[in-house]
């Protein structure tokens, strides 16, 4: 195990097998504030080009777990859609879209998530361009979740001692090991996620390293257009975790009973133009862009266990738009 950053970076320059003990005591130093720029970009860009493996991740996360400020959501179990993003696509926010329409169809939701990375919005981005507060209380994210179901979880405000690599972060502009551990470390204790990968290889990681950290039930989702959701540009390959077993499934767009999405539908170029197409959407707009939310909230809606396939999904999804359920908990967000 490496006892300093010399050492561990020198492993990793060398090609040398890096252990879990070893990132872990990194991420201690990382929390302690003891490092310098130099560090972090040497050691996030080093394990960056190894890969990320279960072992790594399942490891940090549970450093980043003893130190985030956790909250309890009471009686129940709650659903993150956070994924890692870093898919280059250029899409709407489909995760956040699609917390207030699992919110509307009744599952409790706690969304985990920050500003762009490495993306043209991130969920924090998109948030504040729908005039929704990025809440750094404890207690009003249980207020909101007790109220209407979905609870939206800032990541600064809640791992306040990742606020310092931030600029770290931002100055290196690509996926690291904070992408893949930020959907692991969910303040409210969320352990059923559907969580959306921008790479195929980090499909069966991920799912190990849930494994590992005691997943209830999770998908793991990966777009065969590349997609960090489910899609319906093509395949979409999953990884269900669940009872301490990794089952794989493929899964298309007649599977969901709907018509395919191009690309094109579900792009937005920055976070104001993503939040008027989830106000589109929310509102029952008959757009492309809907389609691809109904049918990640069927997939929410089996980790929940609402329903037991994706058409009654689709269908119970649908039925929280049309309501204006999911309208109903934007706009209850939108007021505080």
């Amino acid at each position: 195990m490496a006892t300093s950053w010399s050492d561990l970076l020198s492993r990793l320059a060398s090609g040398q097998a890096v252990e879990a003990d070893a990132v872990a005591w990194a991420m201690e130093q990382i929390l302690q504030g003891k490092f310098t720029e130099n560090d972090v970009s040497a050691f996030l860009l080093g394990l960056r080009a190894r890969g990320d493996n279960a072992d790594h991740l399942s490891s940090a996360a549970r450093i980043l777990r003893e130190h985030m400020i956790r909250w309890d959501p009471g009686s129940g179990d709650v659903l993150d859609t956070c994924g890692t993003g870093g898919d280059q696509s250029g899409a709407f926010n489909i995760s956040t879209a699609t917390a207030f329409v699992l919110a509307g169809a009744g599952v409790r939701v706690v969304k985990h998530g920050n500003r762009a990375v490495s993306s043209n919005s991130g969920s924090a981005d998109v948030l504040a361009a729908l005039g929704i507060s990025l809440v750094d209380d404890p207690i009003q994210a249980r207020a909101n979740l007790d109220r209407c179901k979905l609870a939206f979880c800032f990541a600064p405000h809640f791992h306040p001692a990742l606020k310092q690599i931030a600029p770290i972060r931002k100055k290196l502009g690509v996926p690291t090991l904070f992408n893949s551990v930020g959907p692991l470390v969910n303040p409210a204790g969320a352990q059923r996620q559907l969580l959306g990968v921008g790479r195929f290889e980090l499909l069966d990681v991920m799912a190990e390293a849930l494994v590992r950290l005691g997943s209830v039930r999770t998908l793991v989702v990966h777009g065969e257009d590349g997609l960090d959701e489910v899609t319906l540009g093509g395949a979409t390959w999953v990884r269900e975790v669940r009872a301490g077993a990794v089952m794989s499934h493929v899964w298309r767009p007649s599977d969901f009973g709907l018509e395919p999405v191009a690309r094109a539908g579900m792009l937005a170029a920055d976070a104001a133009a993503s939040a008027a197409l989830i106000r589109q959407i929310l509102a029952g707009a008959d757009v492309p862009a809907a389609r691809v939310v109904l049918a990640n909230a069927a997939a929410g809606l089996l980790i929940a266990d609402k329903v037991q396939n994706l058409p009654a999904g689709v269908a119970m999804a649908r039925a929280a738009i049309e309501s204006g359920a999911a309208k109903q908990v934007l706009n209850y967000l939108d007021s505080r």
